[in-house]
């Protein structure tokens, strides 16, 4: 079968679309013919070799986060996923014509959707659904502060949040441009970062309360007015760090509001905490009844015989909507 495989070139790591053997089959998993695949920004932090994803195995180093396509085989222990099956799935290496995956980790594809609707999709729903409704406990008419929200996956917290019952949502980004496109998806009010300080407009836009949740795609450098934007028992989730690592902490501001900062990652989970995640996610969510809320917004496609290029557009582009790969 023909995968998209990372390689090393002039110094860094490039992709080469080659013939690579199957994958073997194991009692518990499925066998995926691709159909979709998404660009996300560890692919490019991947690639640079600054970021490792989690369990990248020992055979060739496929591209990919992702998959979305038909189920074409099952394992022997394995029930509750049939042949003909559409799912969509995390796992690495997902840039490839079949994909294995534990049958545990593949999520129904709504009817709705297309393969490219959740190949985009896929991945922030178990993000942001971890971060909102497991991590944080966002409890109904609570008011959400979303980070880097003109990010595909931003606009998908969002979503998520309305879907999850949360009062008022806040969001932050450098610029108005996208501001029109998020309300659509549940946004109550977009806070340009380059215009104002967002501690001080979320407590103006809360009376003084502050937010309640704040999922952060930013990392260190909010830090410091993430604490002073926060409610009382307010949970700072870290699930990005696109601005840095490091921040400065009031210890004292800590302590009297009472805060809690949770960190989120999926590259330190065993493969039965990834499927926790995911049984969370089916569990609490219709996803057939929620398509049209939780569907997400797709910038653009390309083959993904241009899977490079993909990447660099990513790399380039800050637009509200996904990037996805059609394969076959």
């Amino acid at each position: 079968m023909k995968a998209m495989l990372i390689i090393p070139a002039n110094g860094g790591m490039t992709l080469e679309l080659t013939d690579i053997s199957p994958q073997k089959l194991g009692p518990q998993d499925v066998r995926l013919a691709v159909r979709a695949a998404s660009v996300n920004r560890a692919d490019l932090l991947i690639r640079a070799g600054t970021h490792v994803a989690a369990d990248p195995g020992s055979g060739p180093r496929i591209a990919g986060l992702d998959a979305a396509g038909e189920v074409i085989e099952v394992g022997s222990d394995v029930s509750g996923v049939d042949v003909g099956d559409r799912v969509m799935a995390m796992v690495n290496g997902g840039l490839a014509e079949e994909v294995v995956i534990p049958a545990a980790m593949a999520i129904p594809v709504p009817t709705a959707w297309s393969y490219a609707d959740a190949a985009a999709a896929v991945l922030g729903l178990m993000t942001e659904h971890n971060a909102l409704s497991t991590a944080a406990r966002l409890q109904p008419g609570e008011t959400v502060l979303v980070h880097a929200v003109a990010s595909g996956v931003g606009g998908q917290a969002v979503q998520m949040a309305r879907q999850l019952g949360a009062g008022r949502i806040l969001g932050t980004s450098r610029s108005r441009r996208d501001a029109t496109a998020l309300q659509r998806l549940g946004l109550d009010e977009l806070i340009n970062t380059s215009e104002c300080d967002f501690a001080d407009r979320v407590q103006q836009v809360t009376g003084s309360a502050g937010a309640d949740v704040i999922v952060d795609h930013v990392g260190g450098p909010y830090l410091s007015a993430n604490i002073r934007a926060a409610a009382v028992k307010g949970r700072i989730v870290g699930v990005g760090r696109l601005g840095g690592v490091e921040g400065t902490l009031d210890m004292e501001e800590l302590a009297r509001k009472r805060l809690e900062i949770i960190g989120t990652t999926f590259r330190t989970r065993t493969p039965d905490e990834k499927a926790e995640v995911v049984r969370a996610l089916r569990a609490e969510i219709d996803l057939n009844g929620a398509a049209q809320a939780l569907r997400p917004v797709i910038d653009r496609t390309f083959p993904w015989t241009q899977a490079l290029d993909a990447q660099d557009a990513l790399d380039r582009d800050r637009g509200p909507g996904k990037i996805v790969l059609q394969i076959g």
